[in-house]
């Protein structure tokens, strides 16, 4: 008796592991028999209709048995005699199978075939035959049970064979009812469960619009299909809008489907200063039998602390990267307002601004810490790690910082006062490419050779590294250029991230104290440190240039031509003095072009009187002299004004 009650027990437990969808359809019918074997036997038309159940497969597919009833009123029953029965009682007994779909929400349409043993009754008389019919409905649905509709079939009722000799045989037609059930209880709403791939990253808030957090499966726990699916997520305080995850055109009831998991989150994000969790809610708009319906399902989403990143892709440092934030605006737009003061026409803008920025970083003490809980050298080589990375505000109060957060604070510096800024994390260096300019002429005279330079993406760049950030400019420049020219030889993979092509897929976060409370660094002390890189530039790049022009002029004698040539040497290193002495005796010789670039660098100096007489002295030799006489016409303007 044990074992039976066991097996009955594993048989209903296993049965509940299955859902099935059970229908009940009657279809009360008129029938029309115009196909008979032999003469005709019946009236025109006659009645009945048939029942049937099923089970329903794949939400396609209705398999079951079907029954049925017809009276068939006899061509001759008023002439038979009495007693005789004037009809004929029809009963196909068999099985159905058919497909139905919905085209619209309203709407069912299906079709099938029915098939078995028929047993036909009169004058206590009996006829066993097969029978076959197809079938097709159109259905209005009332609600998710119950349709009603027209129903119309083919019905062939065979004599004494399988096909070709029809007893009865034509159409019926008539009204169908619908009636549907499950074994599985519906909710009557729809879920949704949420699937993230990592926590979020407050850092890079703005690309979960573009980038999924993960997935969101919609369950269809309704009582028949649901349609025009929109998936939507907010979070009070940490979103800016309701955002849309995805559309579904139709879900079968009791089915799931996922839609990307997106989020339009907003600043307030990066108030996680540690890992926390975000309250949310999944909002799920549909239509059911074409009226409107809202679920929302709250969920929960982990988010890490603001500094936290991988290093799946080294681009989304540049989120770090702050131009607007207060702390680095007060002390970029300082030092280099004193560059300006100090500013040297013949030189590159932005390599006088880099150095000025430079020396006030190292003015303010910030120092580069080798030493940390997330070392850079290894976490940045293994995308597995969760690394620390400061933001320019942390790296300024702390006044120090791995490699790439003194990178970040140098960066963001440069980028606000408009100097372009790239980055190359090596493996035991982070360099900072401070952008000069296109790749032209003009831009390389600066300059001995391209060995202390960078060319990438036609322009040219000054690489400089950040582990001697306590170190002056040259050294940390002389450091960049090693470490790279390293790199090149051992043929390692080099990135090259310039900072405006990274923003395009991770935007800066912007965020900081907003406060600037930075002590501002000697004026003094910012201006001999600048001079003094400079002067450094002036030698490594133009010392030997002049070097070999003054040996030249030693081995062929005194030219006007090698003399000009000295003084555009020495105006492009920004002495002016200098090329002053060598122009004043090329010019002793003749030399026009020597006495205009005189002209020139006077301008330049202010010295208006002195600079006339050498315009002047241009056209007494030359009077067709149109540089000359153009900035004659200047000077003598200036001269009015005074």
């Amino acid at each position: 008796m044990k074992k039976v009650f066991s097996l009955a027990l594993a048989l209903i437990m296993s049965a509940e592991a299955f859902t099935y969808d059970f229908t009940l359809k009657i279809s009360p019918s008129a029938m029309f028999p115009f196909l008979t074997g032999g003469e005709k036997k019946y009236e025109v038309a006659g009645g009945g209709g048939f029942i049937d159940a099923g089970i329903t497969f794949f939400d396609l597919l209705n398999v079951g048995p079907e029954v049925g009833f017809f009276v068939l009123p006899k061509n001759n029953s008023k002439a038979l005699e009495s007693g005789q029965d004037p009809n004929m009682f029809i009963v196909p007994f068999g099985a159905q199978a058919g497909v139905f779909f919905y085209p619209f929400s309203r709407i069912e349409l299906a079709a099938g075939i029915a098939g078995g043993v028929s047993g036909s009754f009169t004058n206590d008389r009996a006829h066993y035959a097969p029978w076959y019919r197809a079938y097709a409905d159109v259905n209005f649905r009332i609600n998710t049970r119950f349709s009603a509709g027209l129903d119309v079939s083919w019905l062939d009722i065979q004599n004494n064979s399988w096909w070709g000799n029809p007893g009865t045989a034509g159409l019926t037609a008539g009204l169908v009812v619908n009636i549907k059930f499950s074994t599985e209880k519906a909710s009557g709403m729809v879920d949704a469960s949420v699937e993230c791939d990592e926590n979020v990253f407050p850092l890079i808030y703005t690309i979960y619009k573009d980038n999924p957090i993960g997935t969101i499966t919609i369950s269809n726990n309704e009582s028949a299909e649901i349609r025009n699916v929109n998936v939507k997520f907010r979070a009070e305080g940490y979103t800016a809008s309701e955002f849309e995850c995805g559309k579904i055109r139709m879900l079968k009831k009791h089915k799931s489907e996922q839609v990307p998991f997106y989020a339009d989150f907003n600043d307030k994000i990066l108030r996680f200063s540690e890992s926390g969790k975000i309250s949310g809610e999944i909002v799920i708009e549909y239509e059911l039998l074409g009226d409107k319906r809202v679920s929302v399902v709250p969920v929960t989403i982990s988010v890490y602390n603001r500094n936290s990143m991988r290093w799946v892709d080294s681009a989304i440092l540049s989120s770090y990267v702050s131009t607007n934030s207060q702390e680095v605006l007060e002390l970029s737009k300082f030092f280099v307002g004193v560059a300006r003061n100090h500013f040297r026409t013949g030189l590159n803008k932005n390599m006088q601004f880099a150095m000025y920025i430079h020396e006030g970083i190292r003015s303010l003490g910030v120092v580069c810490e080798e030493k940390s809980d997330t070392p850079y050298n290894s976490f940045h080589l293994d995308f597995t790690q969760l690394d620390y990375v400061q933001y320019p505000y942390q790296t300024l109060a702390y006044r120090s910082g791995e490699k790439d957060d003194i990178g970040i604070l140098y960066m963001s510096m440069l980028e606000s006062v408009g100097i372009g800024a790239a980055y190359i994390p090596l493996e035991d260096d982070f360099i900072v490419a401070i952008e000069l300019g296109d790749n032209g002429r003009a831009l390389l005279n600066l300059f001995n050779n391209t060995d202390n330079l960078l060319v990438v993406n036609d322009k040219i760049w000054i690489p400089v590294s950040m582990s001697l950030i306590h170190k002056d400019f040259a050294e940390s420049w002389k450091r960049g250029v090693q470490k790279v020219t390293e790199a090149l030889e051992a043929e390692v993979d080099i990135e090259f991230i310039v900072l405006s092509d990274a923003w395009q897929t991770y935007p800066p976060s912007g965020f900081s104290s907003d406060e600037a409370k930075n002590k501002i660094p000697s004026e003094k002390e910012l201006v001999r440190a600048g001079e003094d890189d400079i002067a450094k530039y002036i030698t490594q790049e133009f010392g030997p240039q002049i070097a070999a022009v003054q040996a030249q002029i030693k081995a062929d004698g005194v030219s006007p031509t090698l003399y000009n040539r000295l003084g555009l040497l020495y105006v492009r290193a920004g002495l002016y003095d200098n090329a002053v002495s060598v122009y004043e005796v090329s010019a002793k010789m003749g030399s026009v072009p020597a006495m205009n670039n005189l002209g020139n660098i006077l301008s330049l100096q202010k010295k208006w009187k002195k600079a006339k007489e050498w315009y002047e002295k241009v056209l007494e030799i030359e009077p067709e002299n149109e540089t000359a006489r153009k900035n004659l016409v200047k000077i003598e303007t200036e001269l009015e004004q005074q």
